[in-house]
């Protein structure tokens, strides 16, 4: 009997997905609070408002490092042989498998997202937050030069009366989160 039971707690332990024993959402004002746990996610919030979800895909930019290597990503093979991610991944998009925060409180908290890599075999880890930074991935967000430019075609589009007033401040509100 004790077998049967173990059995049954392990089978349900690979069968349900890990998503489903995951927290739900991580704010990045919360991560400089220190206000997280370790663990995994379902949801992240990030710094500029956008919201990374698990089965989301994010897409890979330009790398950062020095010859035309990415920083802020590792990829590992089914061995766990770890890989530098090199051109290969320029403008190719992966799934979030796992949202994951690590670190300490002396050291500060990350978002990490374990993503399925191109090939579907490989596993690419992404610290989130420093990889929109360096544009190694493009946010969900807009930049501020692209908010900045969208809220100058609105207000064009006022001043000519395509848009009334009402539509220009909702444009407007939506927007300004991204100018700095």
């Amino acid at each position: 009997m004790k077998n049967k039971i173990l059995f049954l707690l392990t089978l349900t332990a690979l069968i349900i997905p890990t998503k489903y024993f995951a927290q739900e959402v991580v704010k990045y004002d919360d991560l400089q609070n220190a206000l997280v746990d370790k663990g995994q996610y379902t949801s992240y919030i990030a710094k500029d408002g956008s919201t990374y979800n698990i089965e989301d895909k994010i897409k890979f930019g330009t790398p950062s490092g020095v010859n035309g290597k990415f920083v802020t990503i590792q990829k590992f093979d089914i061995m766990l042989n770890v890989y530098v991610v090199g051109a290969e991944a320029i403008n190719t998009s992966a799934e979030i498998k796992k949202i994951r925060v690590t670190g300490t409180k002396r050291a500060g908290y990350k978002v990490q997202l374990q993503t399925k890599g191109m090939t579907g075999i490989d596993n690419y880890f992404v610290y989130l937050e420093d990889a929109i930074l360096v544009g190694e991935i493009k946010s969900f967000g807009m930049t501020s030069d692209e908010a900045l430019s969208e809220l100058k075609k609105a207000k064009d589009k006022l001043d000519l009366g395509i848009i009334t007033q009402e539509e220009y401040d909702l444009k407007k509100a939506e927007l300004t989160p991204f100018i700095k």
